[in-house]
């Protein structure tokens, strides 16, 4: 059994991303620009993922910009406008991301999900299992 209480998150993987985005009610588009006037050491094509709010898709609430490494967020946080702190948003996002990360290498390592519950003090317990062949 493993546990941890608190981690860095790499933002690396577009696909969980998208799919912990989705988890938390989000909508995006992405879109690449070619940003020749910008000295940036590993291409000038930059990846964004411009992220909505799914009721109202009409406004970009905030974006991940690839790096060449991770993807980092960027808000303007004069129209931030969310019910909830950006630390509190960045924790969950980091949170749910983790937890897609920890299923999807789980699945490929032969292992179901067999249980997950959201407990009192805001972690996640998953409760994973494999059967031999």
């Amino acid at each position: 059994m493993s546990h941890f209480s608190k981690i860095k998150t790499n933002i690396s993987d577009i696909e969980i991303l998208k799919k912990t985005l989705k988890d938390l009610g989000f909508t995006y588009g992405s879109t690449k620009c070619n940003l020749s006037n910008v000295h940036i050491n590993y291409s000038n094509q930059v990846k964004y993922l411009n992220v909505y709010d799914s009721k109202f898709n009409t406004q970009t609430l905030f974006e991940f910009i690839w790096d060449g490494y991770e993807y980092n967020f960027v808000a303007d946080f004069n129209l931030w406008h969310l019910n909830m702190s950006v630390d509190y948003f960045l924790e969950k996002l980091s949170q749910q991301y983790a937890y897609n990360v920890i299923l999807n290498q789980s699945i490929m390592n032969g292992f179901n999900e067999t249980n997950h519950i959201f407990m009192k003090d805001g972690s996640i317990k998953v409760v994973m299992q494999k059967w031999n062949d």
